[in-house]
């Protein structure tokens, strides 16, 4: 059984080979050939009256790699009001840090083959859905960026719209200037030049594709903003209001099969009521049901951007457990082939008795 590192990943997987494994494995699921299981939320309160905790598991089988994988994370979560914004926040409580963890199976043996941390994994697969998202939606010549956030998951967003389309000009914007200038610090280290502006209007002014990549809990995009022809996506459903969805001819979603929602929650735990009432994806008269999925874009039993003009919208509104399925049956090839990670013995995972 291998023990991987974030490190060890950073190493082993680049943003085109995620967006091109993730969209391997979104056809297979498009056909039957794959299984996504939903993500569940437990929630319930702990010692602070300002945090809650969550836990989180979600997983996908992919039979064609002999994967399946399951992904928790164990998280104090907060709602801070920074910049002028609700935040939805992780504390790193354990010594720290955070926890969240990878395990990868065989489909044929049932046994343990990997576990590693979930954050380099995550973050990539973030990127590359809504990087696969813009290769079928944003106009080819696209090429200017206004990209609203500056955080580690901004990153992620820069790199995956880096590898779908040729940008030239991109402009991005953060309420806390210090989170800009450590954005475009790290865009030099990959060998990008971006400019930061002072206000989000400034910031996607002519924009032929606009990214939300931010941590806030209200919206971040005015729908005066979106020119014919703009491509917009975000990462988290709050992003966006209905406003802007009604201005977008073409809205496709990372999943209509689970809307942005929680489940299994304690009675009594504090701050949850805008992650689970308040959003324009539970107002009457959004028919969710109406919007495309991902994957039925990619094999075509949904449309494409079918003119110039038309503003389409991507809304990553929950992740996918098959994504980790994906990207996971990436890293553990490129991982044994490398010679890379911590070898356990396989015993220490399996066990002599029928469970």
């Amino acid at each position: 059984m291998l023990v991987l590192s974030n490190e060890d990943i950073e190493q082993l997987i680049s943003m085109e080979d995620c967006i091109d494994i993730i969209e391997q494995a979104y056809r297979d699921f498009a056909h039957g050939l794959a299984l996504n299981s939903p993500r569940v939320d437990n929630i319930s309160p702990c010692s602070s009256d300002d945090a809650f905790y969550a836990f989180k598991h979600m997983g996908g089988t992919w039979p064609a790699r002999q994967i399946q994988a399951l992904r928790i994370n164990s998280d104090i979560v907060t709602h801070p009001t920074i910049a002028g914004k609700q935040r939805r926040v992780k504390v790193p409580l354990a010594n720290g840090r955070w926890v969240g963890l990878v395990e990868l199976f065989s489909t044929e043996t049932g046994e343990l083959l990997a576990i590693f941390p979930d954050g380099v994994a995550q973050r990539m697969r973030v990127g590359a859905t809504n990087g696969l998202a813009a290769k079928y939606l944003a106009r080819p010549e696209s090429f200017r960026v206004g990209m609203i956030g500056a955080g580690w998951q901004a990153g992620a967003q820069l790199m995956a719209i880096l590898a779908v389309r040729p940008v030239t000009e991109i402009n991005v914007y953060s309420p806390r200037q210090e989170s800009r200038e450590a954005f475009a610090r790290d865009a030099e280290r990959m060998g990008i030049t971006v400019t930061l502006v002072d206000n989000p209007e400034q910031c996607v002014r002519d924009a032929d594709i606009i990214i939300a990549a931010t941590s806030s809990m209200t919206p971040v995009i005015d729908p005066s903003w979106l020119r014919p022809g703009v491509h917009l996506s975000c990462i988290k459903a709050q992003e966006l209001d209905r406003a802007v969805i009604e201005a977008c001819g073409r809205t496709v979603v990372h999943t209509k099969h689970q809307a942005k929602q929680m489940n299994n929650i304690m009675p009594g735990t504090p701050n949850l009521t805008r992650e689970t009432v308040d959003g324009w994806w539970n107002q009457e008269g959004m028919r969710w049901g109406d919007f495309a999925d991902l994957a039925d874009l990619l094999v075509g039993r949904a449309s494409a951007r079918e003119h110039e003009t038309e503003i389409s919208c991507f809304v990553n509104n929950v992740g996918l457990g098959l994504q980790f399925a994906a990207v996971g049956a990436l890293i553990l090839e490129r991982a044994r082939s490398r010679g890379l990670g911590h070898e356990l013995p396989s015993e220490w995972f399996t066990e002599s008795v029928h469970p």
